[in-house]
């Protein structure tokens, strides 16, 4: 009997240890992830660059180019949709860790090439807005793409009209 008390304290010690160990674990997680997210740039798009004609997936394409008016010419992000996703789209473009092969967004900037990958949680999505008397055509930016290095970043704008403005 008093073996199998002394066991059963065993059992439940063993217990509450492994406990406050899953629970460090998990606090420690939490906490990497909110650091990670803190350490996260932001890239605010701002100014149209253009747009061009090309190819995705070896079908007719179009690239739009964008940039921050006060940073460096050299930082630009591209959005590259195939003509029929974007007629297809309802305004709507979207791209969850590569799960669209029919849109594509990525930014060089400062240096470092950002991309949506498979890998990483990693999105791109933009909302076109048709133009009226009052307003072009316009795009609202939002995406987090991650580098080669693992290095992640945030993209966002307001809405970006397509009209593009003399130099």
């Amino acid at each position: 009997m008093r073996n199998q008390l002394w066991f059963l304290i065993v059992i439940i010690a063993l217990g509450l240890l492994l406990s406050i160990h899953s629970q460090a674990k998990i606090q420690t997680s939490v906490q990497s992830e909110i650091k990670a997210t803190a350490a996260n740039k932001i890239i605010e798009l701002n100014k149209y660059l253009g747009g061009a004609e090309g190819k995705l997936n070896n079908k007719p394409a179009l690239n739009f180019k964008f940039t921050n008016a006060s940073g460096s010419p050299e930082n630009t992000c591209s959005i590259i949709t195939t003509d029929n996703y974007l007629r297809h789209s309802k305004n709507r473009l979207e791209n969850i860790n590569l799960s669209e092969s029919n849109f594509y967004f990525d930014c060089q900037w400062n240096g470092t090439y950002y991309f949506l990958s498979n890998r990483y949680r990693t999105y791109a999505e933009v909302i076109i807005k048709q133009p009226d008397s009052q307003f072009p055509m316009s795009m609202h930016i939002e995406a987090k793409l991650v580098s080669l290095t693992g290095e992640r970043v945030e993209i966002i704008s307001g809405d970006i009209s397509l009209r593009r403005k003399p130099r």
